[in-house]
């Protein structure tokens, strides 16, 4: 497992810009190899080419071969010689490996506002036919959207950056709290969480995978929601492999 979750280097070239990759050894649960991974999740069984998973994850061809050597390397994923590309072999164990390694709760930036209806609910019903920046649900809000089993207290919605929070905020007049809001933005910064997401009855959500991983480790009940977000993915699979 080293290789796929190895400490970062902290001598080699360019070892910081690649997450620490030196001789085979990288994190690849972090930063752009994260959205490499997110990529080949959501569009699996797609065959990759080094340079497609560059345009498509938005990485330097440097990062796109890397990754590509860590899957192989781990057994995860294969070179199809037919095409010459790369192909996942193993995709419930990366999404697990990914998701063990994630701690949506403790390292995201949230920033927390309040509702006065308890009911979640509600708040998709405000989303729908809006038009502003990209969101999309994560979490529990997410999971009852995509695969209900859980109704939460709160709810989880990504946003670009601390403007686009205050935009929709604003706009669903939503009232600004120092903590324990019932509806809590989380910041995106350049991670590409929106990779993905789709609308469900007017109000959007991340992809299938982000969600289960950011389900996995959150306290309370979230192991329960992403166990059912996983059958789902389980059967898309079977169903395209």
């Amino acid at each position: 497992m080293a290789a796929i979750t190895g400490t970062p280097a902290t001598k080699a070239s360019s070892s910081s810009e690649y997450g620490g990759y030196v001789e085979g050894m990288m994190n690849i649960f972090r930063g752009k190899a994260e959205d490499i991974l997110r990529v080949l999740l959501v569009k699996y069984p797609k065959t990759w080419t080094l340079r497609e998973i560059c345009k498509e994850a938005n990485v330097s061809l440097r990062w796109a071969s890397v990754v590509s050597k860590v899957l192989i390397n781990e057994r995860i994923a294969l070179r199809d010689t037919g095409r010459g590309g790369l192909k996942i072999m193993a995709p419930e164990d990366l999404l697990r490996r990914w998701a063990n390694y994630r701690n949506f709760a403790a390292n995201t930036r949230f920033l927390d506002y309040y509702m006065e209806e308890d009911d979640i609910s509600a708040l998709f019903s405000r989303f729908k036919g809006k038009q502003g920046s990209e969101y999309a649900f994560t979490c529990l809000a997410g999971g009852l959207l995509a695969a209900p089993f859980v109704r939460p207290a709160n709810a989880h919605i990504y946003v670009r950056n601390e403007d686009s929070a205050k935009h929709w905020a604003e706009m669903l007049h939503l009232q600004p709290v120092e903590k324990n809001g019932n509806v809590k933005f989380a910041i995106a910064g350049d991670s590409d969480v929106f990779y993905g997401s789709y609308p469900i009855s007017g109000t959007r959500v991340v992809s299938d995978v982000q969600l289960y991983v950011d389900l996995l480790n959150y306290p309370g009940r979230g192991e329960e929601a992403a166990g059912e977000i996983l059958k789902k993915i389980e059967a898309r699979w079977k169903s395209k492999g």
